[in-house]
């Protein structure tokens, strides 16, 4: 599900729950700047709330120190669904770059009132082993990576899909 231009929508949790805090992620699309709220679990970190030349349309990332990570990107095109044929290619292949268990759901519940997208899948990528999640929805795409020896804490993303708000400024 793609889209040339998110649209605002109001997050569907009102308030920041104990264990987390607020956070937003500015990003521009075309010629017009939004700002992404939501809300971070307190051990994550944050890498980077601007956008990049990487990603001119906005991206922000947060980590901890035992390798969780997730990054929220403005402005995403492509679909899940390309991304699921891309990873397809390397399920169960062994060795590096191999994944498995690719899931892939549309519709899907993604965050506010929004339906989307969702990937998810297992990866062996330069030696780590980690659970990964794509949710998309109206342009905005989360990810959420863990490593596989490490309790993947879905509670916590479902608060962060919960507390996404995306409002133009």
């Amino acid at each position: 599900m793609t889209t040339d231009a998110p649209t605002p929508f109001s997050a569907s949790a009102t308030s920041t729950p104990d264990g987390f805090t607020a956070a937003e992620c500015p990003g521009m699309v075309g010629d017009r700047r939004v700002i992404l709220k939501l809300d971070v679990p307190e051990e994550f970190e944050s890498e980077s709330t601007a956008p990049s030349d990487q990603t001119p349309d906005g991206q922000c990332t947060w980590h901890t120190s035992e390798d969780r990570f997730f990054s929220v990107e403005i402005g995403e095109k492509e679909s899940l669904a390309d991304l699921n044929d891309e990873l397809k290619e390397y399920e169960d292949i062994g060795g590096d770059d191999e994944v498995k268990d690719v899931t892939y759901d549309s519709p899907a519940d993604a965050f506010g009132d929004l339906a989307g997208e969702r990937l998810s899948w297992w990866s062996y990528s330069d030696g780590m082993p980690a659970d990964c999640v794509h949710v998309q929805a109206d342009g905005i795409r989360v990810f959420w990576q863990n490593p596989d020896d490490i309790d993947q804490r879905l509670d916590d993303l479902d608060v962060v899909l919960d507390s996404i708000e995306l409002i133009h400024s």
